[in-house]
């Protein structure tokens, strides 16, 4: 009868280490935040020495062995800039890694294939996120590039570390490692403001509904409607536009 409780005799008795497991739950994700990372390759460089605006959308590797990586870019240039990038690129790179689609005067989506960069490959093979992409550009205010990765255990940060640190370079650093820090994300009431405005037509033009009938189906005054509102879009924007979000203040 070794480890049954004689009050349950069906339930085997739990020590304290099985209890304190029990109970503590699943591990919320870590966000670690690492200075110092590799932050241009030569393509990003490329498309900054010629002044061109860039935007990463999307990346995954092409293949099991992680060896290429395909980035998704949207440039904003004209058309002969564009066609002169691609050319530049192309004489690089074999033809087929090279794709571009014109969404409009100003604006292409931008396909390349590159060899992976180490620190890409260590996030995909320990199932990480990248939150911002070291690659995207530096931080206005710090100068350097920042790589922040939403991680399911606190070890991964090693890892990460050695994959960012590259031989003849200083090494990267741990800046941070603790809760994520939800940064473009709305509010609870901006998203519902914005989204009843939108279904309501408040967007429309011309305009099918007033901003007294958004604040009267979201239940507050016009002032304070109106807020949620242009702070919801100001993210919304901001989000397409800018490498810093915008801060929130209190109603």
């Amino acid at each position: 009868m070794t480890g049954i409780d004689p009050r349950h005799p069906t339930r085997p008795r739990r020590g304290p280490r099985e209890t304190a497991q029990d109970s503590s739950g699943p591990s919320p994700l870590v966000e670690i935040v690492i200075s110092g990372t590799e932050g241009e390759d030569w393509v990003t460089e490329t498309m900054s020495s010629r002044g061109t605006s860039f935007r990463l959308l999307a990346c995954r590797p092409t293949d099991r062995g992680r060896r290429r990586l395909l980035r998704l870019f949207e440039v904003r240039a004209g058309g002969t800039e564009v066609a002169s990038l691609v050319r530049h690129l192309r004489a690089r790179l074999p033809a087929r890694d090279v794709a571009a689609t014109a969404l409009g005067t100003d604006r292409t989506l931008l396909r390349v294939s590159v060899p992976m960069p180490a620190g890409c490959s260590a996030v995909f093979d320990l199932g990480d996120f990248c939150i911002r992409c070291p690659f995207a550009g530096k931080e206005e205010a710090s100068g350097t590039a920042v790589w922040r990765v939403l991680v399911p255990r606190i070890v991964d940060a090693r890892a990460l570390l050695e994959a960012a640190s590259r031989r003849g370079r200083p090494r990267a650093t741990l800046v941070r490692a603790g809760a994520y820090r939800r940064e473009w994300g709305l509010t609870g009431r901006q998203e519902r403001a914005i989204r009843t405005a939108l279904e309501l037509g408040y967007f429309d033009y011309p305009r099918k509904a007033s901003l007294s009938t958004v604040a009267g189906r979201l239940g507050v005054g016009r002032s304070t409607a109106l807020e949620l509102i242009r702070k919801a879009t100001t993210k919304v924007a901001a989000d397409r536009f800018l490498a810093e979000p915008p801060v929130d203040l209190p109603l």
